[in-house]
Protein backbone atom coordinates (compact mmCIF):
# COMPACT_ATOMS: atom_id res chain seq x y z
CA UNK A 1 0.00 0.00 0.00
CA UNK A 2 1.15 3.15 -0.87
CA UNK A 3 1.62 5.28 2.20
CA UNK A 4 0.68 8.37 0.76
CA UNK A 5 -2.53 6.86 0.32
CA UNK A 6 -5.78 7.55 2.54
CA UNK A 7 -7.36 3.91 3.17
CA UNK A 8 -9.66 2.23 5.35
CA UNK A 9 -9.28 -0.13 7.87
CA UNK A 10 -11.53 -3.25 7.77
CA UNK A 11 -13.52 -3.85 11.60
CA UNK A 12 -13.84 -8.06 11.80
CA UNK A 13 -17.11 -8.70 12.19
CA UNK A 14 -16.42 -12.88 12.70
CA UNK A 15 -14.45 -15.05 14.93
CA UNK A 16 -13.93 -17.04 11.72
CA UNK A 17 -14.58 -16.48 8.04
CA UNK A 18 -14.48 -19.65 6.41
CA UNK A 19 -16.37 -21.46 3.35
CA UNK A 20 -16.94 -23.99 5.95
CA UNK A 21 -18.85 -21.94 8.25
CA UNK A 22 -21.48 -20.16 5.65
CA UNK A 23 -22.02 -23.63 4.40
CA UNK A 24 -23.43 -24.74 7.34
CA UNK A 25 -25.06 -21.75 8.13
CA UNK A 26 -27.01 -22.37 4.89
CA UNK A 27 -27.06 -26.31 5.40
CA UNK A 28 -28.57 -25.76 8.70
CA UNK A 29 -31.35 -23.13 7.53
CA UNK A 30 -29.70 -20.68 8.97
CA UNK A 31 -30.08 -21.97 12.07
CA UNK A 32 -26.33 -22.02 13.06
CA UNK A 33 -25.23 -19.02 12.58
CA UNK A 34 -21.71 -18.02 12.12
CA UNK A 35 -19.65 -16.18 15.29
CA UNK A 36 -19.23 -12.62 16.14
CA UNK A 37 -16.42 -10.87 17.41
CA UNK A 38 -19.34 -8.26 19.10
CA UNK A 39 -20.32 -4.82 20.44
CA UNK A 40 -17.68 -4.31 22.81
CA UNK A 41 -14.69 -5.98 20.61
CA UNK A 42 -15.48 -3.45 17.90
CA UNK A 43 -15.66 -0.47 19.58
CA UNK A 44 -12.59 -1.64 21.02
CA UNK A 45 -10.65 -1.94 17.01
CA UNK A 46 -12.18 1.47 16.21
CA UNK A 47 -11.01 2.89 19.19
CA UNK A 48 -7.60 1.44 18.86
CA UNK A 49 -6.83 2.33 15.20
CA UNK A 50 -8.15 5.73 15.40
CA UNK A 51 -5.99 6.62 18.65
CA UNK A 52 -2.65 5.06 16.79
CA UNK A 53 -2.56 5.80 13.44
CA UNK A 54 -2.05 8.49 11.41
CA UNK A 55 -3.94 10.96 9.49
CA UNK A 56 -3.90 9.05 6.30
CA UNK A 57 -6.71 6.89 7.95
CA UNK A 58 -9.92 7.62 6.30
CA UNK A 59 -12.63 5.80 7.96
CA UNK A 60 -13.82 1.85 8.65
CA UNK A 61 -14.80 -1.52 6.37
CA UNK A 62 -17.53 -3.24 8.13
CA UNK A 63 -16.27 -6.87 6.59
CA UNK A 64 -19.56 -8.61 6.88
CA UNK A 65 -20.70 -8.47 3.22
CA UNK A 66 -23.71 -10.79 3.93
CA UNK A 67 -26.53 -8.71 2.24
CA UNK A 68 -29.28 -10.16 5.34
CA UNK A 69 -27.37 -10.29 8.31
CA UNK A 70 -29.76 -8.79 10.02
CA UNK A 71 -32.62 -10.45 9.31
CA UNK A 72 -30.75 -13.68 9.43
CA UNK A 73 -29.95 -12.66 13.29
CA UNK A 74 -26.16 -12.76 12.47
CA UNK A 75 -25.69 -9.19 13.73
CA UNK A 76 -27.92 -6.50 15.50
CA UNK A 77 -29.39 -3.41 14.32
CA UNK A 78 -28.76 -1.86 17.33
CA UNK A 79 -25.26 -2.70 17.31
CA UNK A 80 -24.17 -1.66 13.65
CA UNK A 81 -26.28 2.30 14.91
CA UNK A 82 -24.38 2.01 17.91
CA UNK A 83 -20.87 1.88 15.84
CA UNK A 84 -21.71 4.11 13.02
CA UNK A 85 -22.40 7.05 15.71
CA UNK A 86 -19.18 6.70 17.46
CA UNK A 87 -17.11 6.50 13.88
CA UNK A 88 -19.02 9.05 12.69
CA UNK A 89 -18.86 11.42 15.37
CA UNK A 90 -14.67 11.21 14.70
CA UNK A 91 -15.85 12.88 11.01
CA UNK A 92 -14.64 9.06 9.60
CA UNK A 93 -16.21 7.04 6.87
CA UNK A 94 -18.11 3.97 7.15
CA UNK A 95 -18.61 1.83 4.39
CA UNK A 96 -20.52 -1.24 3.94
CA UNK A 97 -20.30 -3.40 0.18
CA UNK A 98 -22.77 -6.44 -0.09
CA UNK A 99 -23.25 -8.81 -2.57
CA UNK A 100 -26.47 -7.56 -5.23
CA UNK A 101 -26.37 -9.84 -8.08
CA UNK A 102 -29.30 -10.46 -10.34
CA UNK A 103 -30.03 -14.02 -8.23
CA UNK A 104 -30.55 -11.34 -5.06
CA UNK A 105 -33.84 -9.89 -4.18
CA UNK A 106 -32.94 -6.73 -3.04
CA UNK A 107 -36.05 -5.77 -1.67
CA UNK A 108 -35.56 -8.41 0.40
CA UNK A 109 -31.80 -7.77 1.66
CA UNK A 110 -30.81 -5.62 4.73
CA UNK A 111 -29.45 -2.86 1.93
CA UNK A 112 -32.37 -0.36 2.44
CA UNK A 113 -32.64 -1.03 6.36
CA UNK A 114 -28.78 -0.84 6.66
CA UNK A 115 -27.72 1.65 4.31
CA UNK A 116 -28.84 4.77 6.82
CA UNK A 117 -26.07 3.79 9.14
CA UNK A 118 -22.97 4.38 6.64
CA UNK A 119 -21.74 6.91 4.98
CA UNK A 120 -21.37 4.74 1.50
CA UNK A 121 -23.23 1.46 0.32
CA UNK A 122 -21.39 0.08 -2.68
CA UNK A 123 -23.58 -2.81 -4.35
CA UNK A 124 -21.32 -5.33 -5.89
CA UNK A 125 -23.18 -6.24 -9.61
CA UNK A 126 -21.02 -9.33 -10.29
CA UNK A 127 -21.22 -8.76 -13.93
CA UNK A 128 -17.71 -9.77 -14.49
CA UNK A 129 -18.04 -12.76 -12.50
CA UNK A 130 -20.81 -13.55 -14.27
CA UNK A 131 -23.32 -14.09 -11.65
CA UNK A 132 -25.36 -11.25 -13.31
CA UNK A 133 -25.85 -11.45 -17.00
CA UNK A 134 -28.23 -8.95 -17.75
CA UNK A 135 -26.21 -5.53 -16.63
CA UNK A 136 -29.12 -3.29 -18.24
CA UNK A 137 -31.93 -5.00 -16.16
CA UNK A 138 -30.00 -5.14 -13.06
CA UNK A 139 -29.29 -1.39 -13.31
CA UNK A 140 -33.16 -0.69 -13.60
CA UNK A 141 -34.04 -3.04 -9.89
CA UNK A 142 -30.74 -1.08 -8.60
CA UNK A 143 -31.77 2.25 -9.65
CA UNK A 144 -35.52 1.83 -8.41
CA UNK A 145 -34.08 0.82 -4.93
CA UNK A 146 -32.06 3.80 -4.85
CA UNK A 147 -35.20 5.92 -5.98
CA UNK A 148 -38.00 4.27 -4.22
CA UNK A 149 -36.10 4.21 -0.57
CA UNK A 150 -34.13 7.24 -1.15
CA UNK A 151 -31.04 5.54 -0.56
CA UNK A 152 -29.07 8.56 -1.69
CA UNK A 153 -25.83 7.05 0.01
CA UNK A 154 -25.86 3.61 -2.21
CA UNK A 155 -23.80 3.44 -5.25
CA UNK A 156 -22.45 0.51 -7.06
CA UNK A 157 -18.54 -1.25 -7.26
CA UNK A 158 -16.49 -1.90 -10.06
CA UNK A 159 -15.09 -5.29 -10.74
CA UNK A 160 -12.09 -6.75 -12.18
CA UNK A 161 -9.13 -8.80 -11.21
CA UNK A 162 -6.13 -10.21 -13.05
CA UNK A 163 -7.80 -11.69 -15.77
CA UNK A 164 -7.81 -8.07 -17.65
CA UNK A 165 -3.88 -8.35 -17.49
CA UNK A 166 -3.41 -11.96 -18.93
CA UNK A 167 -0.45 -12.51 -21.41
CA UNK A 168 -3.23 -13.92 -23.74
CA UNK A 169 -4.58 -10.81 -25.01
CA UNK A 170 -8.00 -12.11 -26.36
CA UNK A 171 -8.59 -13.60 -23.08
CA UNK A 172 -7.83 -10.30 -21.53
CA UNK A 173 -9.50 -8.36 -23.72
CA UNK A 174 -12.70 -10.07 -22.77
CA UNK A 175 -12.62 -9.72 -19.39
CA UNK A 176 -11.85 -5.96 -19.79
CA UNK A 177 -14.51 -5.81 -22.08
CA UNK A 178 -16.65 -7.02 -19.43
CA UNK A 179 -15.07 -4.81 -16.50
CA UNK A 180 -15.65 -1.54 -18.69
CA UNK A 181 -19.39 -2.37 -18.98
CA UNK A 182 -19.79 -0.58 -15.69
CA UNK A 183 -18.58 2.76 -17.13
CA UNK A 184 -22.01 3.05 -18.39
CA UNK A 185 -23.93 2.76 -15.23
CA UNK A 186 -21.60 4.05 -12.74
CA UNK A 187 -20.88 7.44 -14.83
CA UNK A 188 -23.48 10.07 -13.30
CA UNK A 189 -22.51 9.07 -9.55
CA UNK A 190 -20.30 11.10 -7.70
CA UNK A 191 -18.87 7.85 -5.87
CA UNK A 192 -17.26 4.16 -6.89
CA UNK A 193 -15.65 1.51 -4.89
CA UNK A 194 -13.59 -0.52 -6.99
CA UNK A 195 -12.15 -4.31 -6.37
CA UNK A 196 -9.34 -4.68 -8.29
CA UNK A 197 -7.52 -7.84 -6.78
CA UNK A 198 -5.60 -6.08 -4.75
CA UNK A 199 -3.46 -5.27 -7.49
CA UNK A 200 -3.20 -1.36 -9.24
CA UNK A 201 -1.61 -3.04 -12.29
CA UNK A 202 -5.32 -4.37 -12.90
CA UNK A 203 -7.06 -1.04 -12.74
CA UNK A 204 -4.18 0.60 -14.68
CA UNK A 205 -4.99 -1.78 -17.43
CA UNK A 206 -8.71 -0.23 -17.20
CA UNK A 207 -7.95 2.87 -16.74
CA UNK A 208 -6.00 2.71 -20.30
CA UNK A 209 -8.44 0.37 -22.42
CA UNK A 210 -11.58 2.03 -21.37
CA UNK A 211 -9.65 5.69 -22.28
CA UNK A 212 -8.69 4.24 -25.68
CA UNK A 213 -12.93 3.75 -25.96
CA UNK A 214 -13.80 6.59 -24.90
CA UNK A 215 -14.42 6.17 -21.19
CA UNK A 216 -13.38 7.22 -17.94
CA UNK A 217 -12.49 4.10 -15.63
CA UNK A 218 -11.48 6.34 -12.40
CA UNK A 219 -12.17 9.39 -11.29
Amino acid sequence: MNPDLPYLVEIPVLVKDDKEQWELFKNSNYTIKPAVRGIDYWKGWVDGIYTNTGGRQRGFYWNLEFPWQVVRGIVYEEDISSLSSKIMEWGEEFIWIPPAHEGINLEHTDIKRLSKYFTYVFAQPNYYQGETTDFKKWFNIFKSLKKEHQLDNLFIEMECDGKVSLHNSKTAAKYKEKACAYVKYTKDYPHRAYYYDANIQNIQEMEEYCYDKGKKYVF
